[in-house]
């Protein structure tokens, strides 16, 4: 495994690194991602929906007909979360739902008129946003990173997660008194 520059902590005992949080790819994706998410919500704001329902709104306008587990998958969370946005929508009456042919339980999602205007407003924003991150980056790196996350999304989701190393064995707790617990 690659070691970062100045991460390696002198004092670990060989295979044990210790790495610097800000040198955490997961911290860096993280903080990247909220500050995106705060400008991106500044941008909607006006529309009264929150990043999580925009996303949803335009997914079930690009594949109308489709169920709340596949909306779930595409956007990469739990179905009760996937379940709380579609309610949302709907109580603005910006999707409807219903039952589906083959099987009562499954709830197919699709975009009402206005959702579907909703969605045009959200999408000529992001093409806009798109344009500004362009600005701040340049469009080759832009077109780099956007590569780059693909193939971490996509080699993340193919393999299996690494075992966990067992934790630190922490000293047994004490009684009051000094006694050891057992």
């Amino acid at each position: 495994m690659g070691e970062l520059p100045g991460s390696h902590q002198d004092n670990e005992a060989p295979g044990q690194q210790a790495w610097a949080l800000e040198d955490s790819l997961g911290f860096s994706l993280g903080r990247a991602h909220r500050l995106l998410r705060e400008a991106w919500e500044r941008q909607i704001a006006e529309l009264g929906l929150s990043a999580p329902q925009s996303a949803a709104l335009r997914a079930i306008c690009e594949q109308p007909g489709a169920g709340l587990r596949a909306l779930a998958r595409y956007l990469r969370t739990d179905p009760m979360n996937a379940k709380r946005l579609a309610d949302h929508l709907e109580a603005r009456a910006l999707v409807r739902s219903s039952s589906g042919p083959s099987h009562r339980q499954r709830r197919e999602l699709g975009p009402t008129e206005a959702g579907r205007s909703l969605a045009h407003e959200v999408a000529r924003r992001a093409s806009a946003w798109e344009l500004h991150l362009v600005d701040l980056l340049g469009q080759a790196d832009l077109r780099q990173l956007r590569r780059l996350l693909k193939k971490l999304e996509s080699a993340l989701s193919a393999a299996a997660p690494p075992a966990q190393s067992p934790p630190a064995q922490s000293p047994p707790a004490r009684r009051p008194g000094g006694e050891r617990r057992p």
